[in-house]
């Protein structure tokens, strides 16, 4: 192995000038040209080190990249990323990629650009140095921001994580280095309330949509219980004409985060329950987004071993702490961990500000997460 972490330092500049062409290619929601051309990278890269790649192209959308090498022994191991963004089309224009100091900037730099760099480099590596005892899947969906709502990108996680001896998901590590080993399930619904227009003196002849939604809305807050983890958020609330009008449409938008499988099919139903009730006679409810947007990944015995093994990995390389920890926000993780895989999420490079237009990574940190993710890939 000592000759793969060597070349991955050799490396380093072209695993930074790769990272600059995904950067410097907008790939959000809007611009589905952009996560198709990143994907095409990703897929000639993978092609390169003697992966058979798969485009899974959805017009006007997303492109996903499977990729899989078989190895020499009966050993599975699997990495998971995205290539979207959130940041719209000309983004990258404005905020190319940049290096300053130990740091580099650019939209989508950590979330997760970074990750991938890192990956298809560090296998790279592995392979040049005469390493192939793992199967080796690769899955890089286009949509991971929206949480896939126009692709099958989710059954494709679970139909390649069951299986699995480890995955590896490449979403950043975290600013004080430590990567995820559980995170809470997410639902993102939307209740259209459709009621009867009147004018407010003589609100018998309507039926309000917003009186409606206030009962709605008490309905979604009293699910909440901090202490089980369950998190409630009305998030987008509106409706209405005008003060001296009855309100014939009102709209809600909202999430609930929750710390299990049998708590998220318990809120589902009485949310179905919720939009079934009609408070206000007259009205009538209908939820859309009413599934799981992200899975709970739950930290089961095999998530801790999985781990011990990249603490022990870590070890090696000198790291003295690798810690793991639980975060309130979903991701792809979700997906293998509920197929039964181990899994182990915030892999990526050590970076910050996600999200925002100060999101970097640090270059240090880069070239250790490479290291060690190699170290697990080896080690698993």
């Amino acid at each position: 192995m000592e000759k793969s972490l060597k070349l991955l330092d050799e490396k380093q500049g072209d695993m930074l000038s790769f990272l600059e062409k995904l950067v410097n290619i907008d790939s959000g929601i809007d611009n589905p040209e952009g996560i198709k051309q990143c994907a095409n990278l990703v897929g000639k890269k993978l092609q390169e080190i003697g992966f058979n790649v798969e485009y899974l192209d959805h017009p006007g959308v997303c492109t996903h990249v499977v990729a899989k090498k078989a190895g020499s022994s009966d050993r599975n191991v699997m990495l998971t990323g995205h290539l979207d963004t959130v940041f719209l089309r000309g983004t990258a224009s404005l905020r190319p990629f940049q290096i300053q100091g130990d740091r580099a900037f650019g939209p989508g730099v950590a979330d997760m650009k970074g990750g991938i760099a890192m990956a298809l480099f560090g296998l790279q590596c592995l392979y040049e140095s005469g390493w192939n005892e793992k199967n080796m899947t690769v899955v890089i969906c286009g949509d991971e921001e929206t949480g896939h709502p126009d692709t099958n990108a989710t059954e494709i996680f679970l139909q390649e994580g069951r299986g699995q001896h480890g995955v590896f998901c490449l979403e950043p590590g975290r600013p004080d280095g430590e990567v995820v080993i559980g995170r809470k399930g997410v639902i993102i619904p939307e209740m259209f309330i459709k009621g009867r227009s009147a004018h407010a003196m003589e609100p018998h002849k309507g039926a309000s949509a917003i009186g409606e939604m206030a009962h709605k809305i008490n309905a979604i807050y009293a699910l909440q219980d901090v202490e089980k983890g369950i998190l409630c958020n009305v998030g987008v609330a509106k409706g209405g004409t005008g003060a001296s009008v009855v309100a014939e449409d009102a709209y809600l938008r909202f999430s609930i985060r929750f710390d299990t499988l049998a708590e998220g099919n318990r809120i589902m139903g009485e949310l179905e329950k919720n939009a079934a009730i009609s408070h206000v006679s007259g009205t009538v409810t209908t939820m859309k987004n009413n599934r799981f947007m992200y899975m709970p990944f739950e930290t089961t015995d095999s998530v801790k071993k999985l781990l011990a093994l990249a603490q022990q990995k870590a070890s090696q390389l000198g790291i003295d702490k690798l810690d793991g920890l639980f975060q309130a926000g979903g991701s792809d993780a979700c997906w293998t961990a509920i197929s039964g895989s181990p899994t182990l999420d915030g892999m990526g490079p050590i970076g910050g500000f996600i999200h925002n237009e100060r999101e970097y990574i640090t270059l240090s940190g880069l070239q250790e997460r490479g290291k060690l993710l190699a170290l697990c890939i080896a080690g698993v």
